[in-house]
């Protein structure tokens, strides 16, 4: 693989909920709200609709080789505002791949979503990376919520908000949030 070149494929998750299931208890996701699902967590939630479904797009991010390094999940799609989640496996981060997956997502749902006004993600506030990649992509922080993420062991984290429009994906721009002059 050549450094920078990474070629990414993102290919819809069907039925394979043992894949899904090998993926997600491969490692510990240290910034989502269950960090280790046990395999009947999964198995029971992807019963329930929670990856694929009217509501619901999930897809894996395919590297070259055809490993399955990450798993993008856009939910509230009949909503104008959907939402993601993203996660990359640890040999993978810090090569730029967050960044093209979520420019990938983030074109998917614009292209293929016509009620979509906006798309919203949310992190950890020490999650340094993904905010990283939600600025490299255009995506501006929108709100800040104290205490707002629960980790297993029961710590609560604040999380940051981050947003965009399909007007500032459309024009290639960012338009930064007016909070206004009022202290309240």
């Amino acid at each position: 693989m050549e450094e920078g070149a990474v070629k990414l494929r993102f290919q819809p998750l069907t039925t394979e909920v043992d894949a899904l299931v090998r993926f997600l208890t491969s490692e510990s996701w240290d910034y989502h709200g269950n960090p280790n699902p046990s395999a009947a967590e999964i198995r029971e939630v992807f019963k329930q609709g929670y990856y694929t479904g009217e509501d619901v797009e999930t897809f894996w991010i395919v590297i070259d080789s055809g490993r399955k390094i990450g798993l993008i999940r856009i939910f509230d799609l009949q909503d104008p505002t959907p939402l993601f989640d993203i996660r990359i496996t640890r040999p993978y981060r810090g090569m730029g791949i967050g960044e093209k997956a979520v420019k990938w997502l983030t074109h998917h749902v614009f292209t293929h979503h016509p009620g979509a006004i906006r798309i919203e993600g949310r992190t950890r506030k020490d999650n340094y990376a993904m905010r990283k990649v939600f600025f490299k992509c255009g995506y501006v922080r929108e709100a800040y919520h104290r205490k707002a993420w629960p980790s297993s062991d029961g710590t609560l984290h604040d999380s940051v908000g981050y947003g965009i429009t399909r007007e500032d994906w459309e024009e290639n721009k960012v338009t930064p949030v007016d909070w206004g002059e009022v202290p309240f």
